[in-house]
């Protein structure tokens, strides 16, 4: 047994449905989140920032001794998983394996959303092609929805219409689709809704059910009989944070801790 934390962050808040994930498959576990809130979103950021906001995110973590970290970031995932690991004595996940590979499952071809960096990364596609060097794939970058996720903007007609300009975009014999953001989760409904012939594929889940597997068999599981703790720390705050937290999350949130990297 161990009762030590996994640790999680992300850009914003959108990594929150990670941890919502988490929290269904493993609701014993302690968990930390850090959202960099003061400069989400790391989409538009070159990839010498995007690596040193997740080195900063990082240690900032590292300090609570964790048993485990999830990068629940594309972009940071996409540039800065493998320095992560360099420096770090425990087991280091990010969102863009479990995804690409739960799409993998679904069958091609395969459509990925992102923002303009993790798309800039061919991220998705190097890993759908080690699986499958014959698949087609087609990448689609979609910068203003992080906004629009963290307003709150869920079920807007804006939104709604902004997410048609997007995905009108997408070849009509496209079968799959990667949400390859943590924040795109929260406008599924509307995905869904404009297109239900495709099947959109969330890393969340499949994430979720990885790290029950390391943990059972390379770490420790916490067995406690005590649900797991939850703490929520964030860069900077605004009126409506603690809010949209909880939105993410699906469950009220604790109260926002306030930290500087």
């Amino acid at each position: 047994m161990s009762s030590a934390p996994i640790v999680i962050f992300d850009s914003g808040i959108g990594g929150l449905t990670v941890v919502h994930a988490i929290r269904q498959i493993l609701p014993l576990e302690n968990i930390i989140y850090l959202g960099d809130t003061a400069r989400v979103p790391y989409g538009t950021k070159s990839a010498t920032t995007i690596e040193r906001y997740a080195l900063q995110a990082g240690e900032a973590l590292k300090k609570f001794h964790p048993k485990l970290m999830i990068v629940a970031c594309n972009t940071a995932s996409a540039y800065g998983l493998d320095l992560l690991r360099s420096q770090c004595d425990f087991p280091v996940l990010g969102v863009i394996e479990s995804g690409a590979k739960a799409a993998h499952i679904q069958g091609g071809p395969i459509a990925i959303l992102g923002t303009r960096a993790t798309v800039a990364s061919h991220a998705y596609p190097r890993i759908l092609h080690q699986l499958d060097a014959l698949l087609e794939t087609f990448s689609l970058p979609c910068p203003l929805l992080v906004s629009l996720a963290e307003e709150g903007w869920w079920e807007d007609p804006i939104t709604e219409a902004i997410c048609l300009r997007y995905i009108s975009d997408i070849p009509s014999h496209i079968k799959t689709v990667i949400l390859g953001c943590t924040h795109y989760p929260a406008l599924l409904p509307i995905f869904k809704r404009l297109r239900p012939d495709l099947i959109w594929v969330d890393s969340g889940t499949p994430l979720s059910h990885e790290v029950q597997d390391i943990l059972a068999q390379k770490v420790a599981l916490n067995t406690s009989s005590k649900p797991g703790t939850l703490r929520l720390l964030v860069t900077d705050e605004n009126s409506r944070l603690q809010e949209l937290a909880s939105k993410f999350l699906g469950e009220a949130a604790p109260s926002l801790e306030l930290i500087n990297l």
